[in-house]
């Protein structure tokens, strides 16, 4: 099967990008569309934006679902029950097949792990917390959240890849997926922006991951 690619943007505008307009209109978009499993016809159109600078990575997600679950806040507690956004992320495949998954839902709670397949731990409370979310949903809730989409904006600090890794890092080619779930949502849902190919719901497939080629 052919793989997605996508050139992530450098950028110096690193202070600036919590601006989301800015964020919108400067950096390519890239679409969650391939929706499996689920029988039930529910397909939220999710977009995507993901850039770099020497020091962080930023994404910025934009789900366009009008009614919503949100409940969890604690760090690592399961958000892919929520309706959630997720980003999993090998900048070494040459070298390694451990990834980082990054899951967040509404209220800008992030579950993360690192590690192969199944063979992964949490990365801790502290770690997590060195990361900048911004959301567009501040309180819990199940049904209408008061607009026609949510967002989540993410600032990943690029030491925590070298931290991890044991390696500096000199961003060129990765591999990556991006997701968009919820197991308990209103109408259950598994989409994906490089198509998965199984026969049962499961994201942790790195040998389907895309391609993220990291312009200069």
């Amino acid at each position: 099967m052919k793989k997605k690619k996508h050139i992530v943007t450098k950028t110096n505008k690193s202070a600036e990008l919590f601006s989301q307009p800015l964020f919108r209109k400067d950096v390519p978009v890239l679409t969650i569309e391939n929706y499996l499993w689920m029988n039930n016809n529910y397909e939220p159109k999710t977009e995507v934006k993901i850039c770099y600078s020497d020091d962080f990575l930023f994404l910025f997600f934009e789900a366009f679902e009008k009614e919503i679950r949100a409940t969890y806040t604690e760090i690592n507690s399961p958000v892919y029950k929520d309706s959630c956004v997720e980003f999993f992320f090998n900048p070494f495949p040459e070298l390694t097949e451990k990834y980082f998954n990054f899951e967040i839902n509404p209220l800008g709670t992030m579950l993360c792990e690192f590690g192969r397949l199944r063979e992964r731990t949490f990365l801790s409370v502290d770690e997590i917390r060195e990361i900048e979310i911004v959301a567009s949903v501040t309180a819990p809730v199940k049904g209408f959240h008061g607009s026609d989409s949510w967002k989540i904006f993410c600032k990943i600090p690029t030491a925590l890849f070298e931290k991890y890794y044991r390696k500096k890092i000199s961003f060129g080619k990765a591999s990556g997926n991006f997701y968009k779930c919820g197991d308990e949502t209103k109408f259950k849902h598994y989409g994906a922006w490089n198509k998965i190919v199984s026969r049962k719901p499961d994201f942790h497939l790195p040998e389907i991951f895309g391609e993220l080629i990291f312009g200069k």
